[in-house]
């Protein structure tokens, strides 16, 4: 099971792969709902797509830099985006079905949950994502790196 480093305006953290992979798709999903989106933000939600979907181990980047660079209104509406995609994981708590939770697709096409997907670490993505995303660093979160 690999990890990837999230990372944005040099600061960061680790977290397990398909849980970048699932908070990824939220936020695309999220980014779907989003009436006239501005080209940045059309070309962040394929990227976050794919990196949710292809399978990368290591690798998967929300690439935020690229795609929110130190713009403030990019930054706040991906924080809006955010909210709501920690909204839905509540909503599933504790667990997103099995069922539902594959038809992500996230991890690649041979890639599949046995389970039920517990939402408290991809709740705890989505908080240290956020928390990135306001220049913060999460409390106990001791894996965040410079």
């Amino acid at each position: 099971m690999g990890s990837s480093y999230m990372d944005y305006r040099g600061f960061g953290f680790w977290v397990r792969d398909h849980q970048a992979e699932v908070w990824l798709y939220l936020l695309a999903q999220e980014a779907k709902e989003v009436a006239d989106a501005p080209a940045w933000l059309a070309a962040a939600r394929e990227d976050w797509g794919r990196q949710a979907t292809v399978g990368f181990t290591g690798f998967v980047s929300s690439c935020l830099d690229e795609h929110l660079a130190t713009d403030p209104e990019r930054t706040a509406l991906t924080l809006q985006l955010s909210e709501r995609a920690l909204q839905r994981l509540r909503a599933w708590s504790p667990a997103i079905p099995k069922d539902l939770a594959n038809s992500f697709g996230t991890g690649g096409p041979c890639s599949r949950f046995g389970g039920d997907l517990p939402t408290d670490p991809l709740l705890a993505c989505g908080r240290a994502f956020v928390s990135l995303l306001r220049g913060e660093l999460p409390p106990g979160h001791s894996t965040w790196a410079r």
